[in-house]
């Protein structure tokens, strides 16, 4: 819930990005009971102590992530997977239907959502783009406490949703810090910079992983992992075309810079990765997921920005080959569940 998304909003009301309306009938089949982004911030707002309502309740602004001080999540999260990730990952296997009650995969929709306010929050302060301030500190670690309530709460096993949270922490605290180094010392190879990605936005994928680890199937889960972590890379490098300037003021660097290639490259080195994550999640039986990364990598085809169209396409296909062998090629994608999880997990 967090690359990808911005861009929009820093564009001229009048170009909008192609991909962001692709046709209704590439997302999944709508489901009843299901929170909106919004009505989650609202119950989580509610929940808290009355002195941060007002912080809170002007959060998206105070991040950057709208232009007024009533803009929503709602305003700024638009992709159907960043919104509601888990969904995809509760499709039964090619058969259409759910692997789990509606009931369920609402609680995990929530904690999707939590997870998002809690990281997206964090990563603002941890990369300096917002000044952090007491109450802004405080909602920090609200939010924390929250989202991994929520996930047990979606999970129903403690030992496995404390696992998933404690590794989501663990790959973001060692994806930012990683960040730093290598855009400040300069050349960066493509499988170092998808590492670095995976590490910092694991948590992202938190309540679909847990939710999935009831299927007790290594390889769906592999799947869907290594299809959302090519999507992820592919959104991460439109944020880090956009972002360029800004990362160079804060860091000292940026992303086309420290991998030695154009921003166009970077830009058409997109729909080849999000075209691969959509294999991965056909191949795992996900074809909801499938059907809209298709959609959506032949929306960000028609993207392009000034330079070398011959050397671009070279590059990109360079990296997003070697980003592709990173992914393919990781064997941890899954969290380890020691058996005493395992067996509490299992369905009755």
């Amino acid at each position: 819930m967090t690359p990808g998304e911005h861009t929009a909003r820093r564009r001229e009301p009048d170009a909008p990005p192609p991909w962001t309306a692709l046709a209704p009938d590439v997302h999944p089949p709508p489901l009843q009971g299901m929170p909106t982004i919004d009505e989650s911030y609202a119950a989580l707002v509610g929940s808290l102590p009355v002195k941060l309502q007002r912080t809170a309740g002007q959060l998206p602004w105070r991040l950057g992530l709208t232009r007024s001080p009533e803009g929503r999540w709602g305003d700024f999260v638009g992709l159907h997977p960043n919104r509601e990730l888990p969904v995809y990952a509760a499709q039964a296997h090619n058969r259409g239907g759910l692997c789990v009650p509606e009931a369920a995969l609402a609680r995990y929709v929530r904690a999707h959502h939590v997870g998002g306010f809690t990281w997206l929050l964090r990563d603002r302060l941890e990369d300096g783009q917002v000044a952090p301030d007491a109450q802004l500190l405080e909602l920090s670690e609200i939010f924390g406490v929250c989202w991994r309530d929520a996930l047990a709460d979606a999970a129903g096993n403690v030992t496995l949703s404390e696992l998933v949270c404690r590794r989501a922490c663990a790959r973001w605290r060692r994806g930012t810090a990683a960040e730093r180094r290598v855009l400040a010392r300069g050349p960066l190879r493509p499988p170092i910079y998808a590492a670095v990605v995976r590490e910092k936005l694991g948590w992202i994928s938190a309540p679909a992983q847990a939710l999935l680890a009831d299927s007790w199937d290594p390889r769906r889960v592999t799947a869907f992992l290594r299809a959302h972590d090519l999507f992820l890379l592919g959104l991460q490098l439109i944020d880090d075309v956009v972002d360029a300037k800004q990362d160079r003021a804060l860091r000292g660097g940026d992303v086309p810079g420290a991998i030695g290639c154009s921003p166009g490259a970077l830009v058409r080195a997109v729909p080849k990765l999000v075209q691969r994550a959509a294999a991965a999640a056909d191949a795992g039986g996900f074809t909801w997921f499938a059907g809209w990364l298709d959609a959506f990598a032949h929306a960000t085809r028609s993207w392009r920005v000034e330079g070398d169209p011959v050397r671009d396409e070279l590059d990109a296909i360079g990296i997003a080959g070697e980003i592709e062998e990173a992914i393919l090629s990781e064997t941890d994608a899954p969290a380890r569940m020691p058996d005493p999880a395992r067996a509490d997990a299992a369905p009755a």
